[in-house]
Parts: C-alpha cells; sequence; structure tokens
C-alpha cells in the first residue's frame, strides 16, 4: 500500500508535466519551427557557438566563462586529459564551420594567442577517418603546442569515438562530453545566468527542451524539484532507496530478456546464435550479465555468435557483441579461437566495407571491416537509453527490427561471393 501512495503521487507529478508540456506556450519552440531537432551544423553548432561567442548578440560573456569552468575544465579534473584547467576569465574568439586545409571543416573553434579549443559536435554522424588527429596536426600546424590544444568529442551520451575517427591519439589528447549532461548543466547555469534578460532566458529554455527531447530528458527542472519534495514526504525517500536497492537486478533481468529475444528471433529466421565472450569461447550466459554490472568488472565484452561459413582455413561469424553499446560485425576464428583477420581476408574485410559505409571501422582487425549499430541503438549503461524495452511490445520491436537488421547484414556479406556457406553449421541450443 505505501508503495502504491509513492506511485500514485509520482503518476501525478507525471500527469502536471505532460500537461504542461502539452501547453502550447511550451509546445512553441521557434528551433523544431525553423531547422530538424537534429541537425548537427545548421542549428547545434551554430546556436552552440553564437553562445560561446562573446561578441555575440546576446551580448554576454558570461556564457564562454560557464563553459570553460563547468565543462572543459571538469573535464580536465575528471578524464584522462593530461591538460591544465583554462582560466574562465581569459576570452575566446569562437568560430563555426572552420574550414582546415586537407583537414574537412572543424564544427566549433575557441582559439586565442595562447589556447584553442575544438570541439566536433556529433548528433547522428559517423565517425570520420581519423578525424580527431586531423584536427590534433591541424592545430599543430597553427602553432600551438600539444599542451595548448584542447579537443572535445561532444556527441549525445557521451559514447566513445571510434578508432576509426580518432586516429592515433591517446586518451590524453582529447576528451568526450555529452549533450545529457554536460551542454545540459551548462545550459542550466546559463539559464539562470540569463534570468535578467527575459529574451534571451526564454531563447536558452527553448533550446533546453529541445535538447532533453533529442536525448529523452524531458523532464522539466519543475517537475525535478517535485521529486525532491516528495522524497521529503514520510517514508518515500526510504522507499524510493529500498526500490533503488533492486534497479541492478532489474538491468541484469531486462538485459538477459534482450538475449533471449535476440536469440529466438534469429533462430526463426535460420540463424542458431550461442553466447559466448569475446573470445568466441561459450561462457556462462547468467554470470557474464552479472558480471557487466559490477563497477570494477574490467572486461564486459561479450555476446552471441553465429558461423555463417569458411574462407581461407578460417570460420567466419557473426557476432553480436556488448561493450555499452550493443553491435554486430563479421570476425574470424581458427581451431575455435578467435583472431584478429590477416591481410589475406582484406577483400572480404573491403567488400563488407563497402557495403557499409557508414559503419564504425575495425582498425584493431577483429572485426572484418566493420561493426555497425542497430538503426536504434541500445546503450546498457544508460538506464534512460533502456526505456524503449521496459515494455514488452516495444522490447518485441525493437528485437524484431534488429533482428532484420542482423540478417540484411549476414545477407548481404554472403552475396559477396567470398565465404564458403555451404560449411556453416546451424546446431540447435538451449540458453543457459
Amino acid at each position: 500500500m505505501v508503495y502504491n501512495n509513492l506511485f500514485q503521487a509520482l503518476e501525478k507529478i507525471e500527469q502536471a508535466a505532460t500537461e504542461d508540456a502539452s501547453n502550447t506556450k511550451y509546445g512553441f519552440n521557434v528551433f523544431s519551427i525553423l531547422r530538424r531537432d537534429d541537425e548537427e551544423v545548421g542549428l547545434h553548432s551554430k546556436f552552440l557557438a553564437a553562445l560561446l561567442s562573446p561578441t555575440g548578440s546576446h551580448g554576454m560573456d558570461a556564457f564562454q566563462k560557464l563553459f570553460i569552468d563547468q565543462v572543459l575544465n571538469v573535464a580536465v579534473e575528471t578524464q584522462k586529459w593530461e591538460r591544465l584547467p583554462l582560466c574562465p576569465n581569459q576570452p575566446y574568439m569562437c568560430r563555426t564551420e572552420v574550414a582546415i586545409t586537407n583537414s574537412g571543416r572543424i564544427d566549433i573553434v575557441l582559439k586565442n594567442h595562447e589556447n584553442i579549443i575544438v570541439i566536433e559536435n556529433k548528433i547522428h554522424a559517423y565517425d570520420q577517418e581519423k578525424q580527431l588527429q586531423r584536427y590534433y596536426e591541424a592545430c599543430k600546424n597553427m602553432g600551438y603546442a600539444s599542451e595548448n590544444i584542447y579537443i572535445l568529442y561532444l556527441n549525445k551520451y557521451g559514447d566513445p569515438v571510434s578508432a576509426y575517427g580518432r586516429g592515433k591519439l591517446e586518451d590524453i589528447d582529447f576528451v568526450q562530453i555529452s549533450y545529457k549532461e554536460d551542454i545540459v548543466n551548462w545550459l542550466d547555469a546559463c539559464i539562470a545566468e540569463a534570468k535578467p534578460y527575459p529574451h534571451i532566458e526564454q531563447t536558452l529554455l527553448q533550446y533546453r527542451r529541445l535538447v532533453g527531447k533529442l536525448t529523452g530528458d524531458t523532464r522539466s527542472a519543475k517537475m525535478k524539484q517535485a521529486h525532491i519534495e516528495l522524497l521529503y514526504q514520510k517514508e518515500n525517500f526510504k522507499l524510493a532507496h529500498e526500490l533503488s536497492e533492486s534497479f541492478v537486478s532489474f538491468q541484469i533481468d531486462l538485459q538477459r530478456k534482450v538475449w533471449e529475444g535476440l536469440q529466438e528471433a534469429l533462430k526463426a529466421k535460420g540463424y542458431t546464435f550461442e553466447f559466448c565472450d569475446k573470445k568466441l569461447q561459450v561462457c556462462d550466459f547468467r554470470v557474464a550479465v552479472k558480471h557487466y554490472y559490477k563497477p570494477r568488472n574490467s572486461s564486459k565484452l561479450y555476446g552471441i555468435r553465429c558461423k555463417i561459413g569458411t574462407t581461407k582455413a578460417y570460420d567466419i561469424h557473426c557476432f553480436i557483441q556488448v561493450n555499452e553499446n550493443i553491435y554486430y560485425g563479421m570476425t574470424i576464428s581458427q581451431n575455435t579461437m578467435r583472431l584478429q583477420y590477416p591481410n589475406s581476408l582484406i577483400d572480404l574485410a573491403s567488400g563488407i566495407n563497402n557495403s557499409y559505409p557508414n559503419g564504425r571501422m575495425s582498425e584493431s582487425k577483429w572485426f572484418l571491416g566493420v561493426n555497425i549499430l542497430p538503426n536504434t541503438p541500445i546503450n546498457f549503461k544508460k538506464p534512460s537509453n533502456l526505456y524503449k524495452l521496459v515494455d514488452k511490445d516495444d522490447r518485441e520491436r525493437w528485437i524484431e527490427q534488429t533482428t532484420n537488421e542482423i540478417v540484411s547484414f549476414i545477407e548481404s556479406v554472403k552475396s559477396l561471393g567470398l565465404i564458403d556457406v555451404q560449411s556453416a553449421t546451424h546446431t540447435p541450443h538451449s540458453i543457459a
């Protein structure tokens, strides 16, 4: 009964927030009217650059100072970035879409005589080859010393840049930031700063709501405050804490349901996948998923694999793997042990790469050519990313869609004519 009271109170807060969100005054958003919500260059990079420019039409240098203090310097303190914090009071000129000779265009650049800050902005676009390395080298060619080059890789959830996109840069040479946390926190600080100027404040609020929509966090500050006040009432905090104790168990159970659903759906399409570790060795399904959520677990790489065929004495497998995201591709083994593919299979790797030019390049050669994120990516390390899987019908739709994508990928690889598919074996199995 006490839990029911808590859920009913939460439902009322959610209902009030939904009514507020559906109100015309909140539904009106100039950004959505003029541009697509996810337009990187024409909307997000331009608007962020406008805020970061001390000479922007808003007439405020506080936004740039807040970004350096609350985003860049926080990244210096919390990530492996070997850079010193920057003084927020030192001004930087800001430009967007900066053309670099033989290196493409940098989304946002802040620079002065001493330091240069590069922001690579990703909403949906894939990494370009050696993108961050090229920007780093371009900055050095401008005369900036390595320790004065600050590269920030920005995307919705802070997902890691691919090896294909980072090139030879090490973790100490750049940081990864997110719209969901870093940009949202910065925007909240900017909104507070702009309170004396309603026209600026309202513009920032509209953009803040747009970012929330993109990242799946549509909770307003009003809603968050209502949650806080609710936790102070009676035994609500105790109840919420007790529920949180079961949260990891829920995540384990949900991830197991996803793997089981994928295996069953793929088997119905004629492909029997077995659960395995990153070396393609059959492993305990229950233990692997349970260990995934242990904070100090050093290896979170596992998945399901199916032998597709053979070529040049190697077995070819479709491997659906999880690190944080679920992704899939082709990998090889010999004598049951997974290998990095040799140069003799470069034609097959190139064929897969050409068929899926937007895939993530696997320079380590564990995947042939590329590995691929589903069209609707799932990151098991981001609880908000799991909303689309909790409801059974939503989960089944995701599994069906992703299964169709994987089967299409397998058939595309087989159609290259470089694999002896007659050697493929599909043996029934039971899920551990």
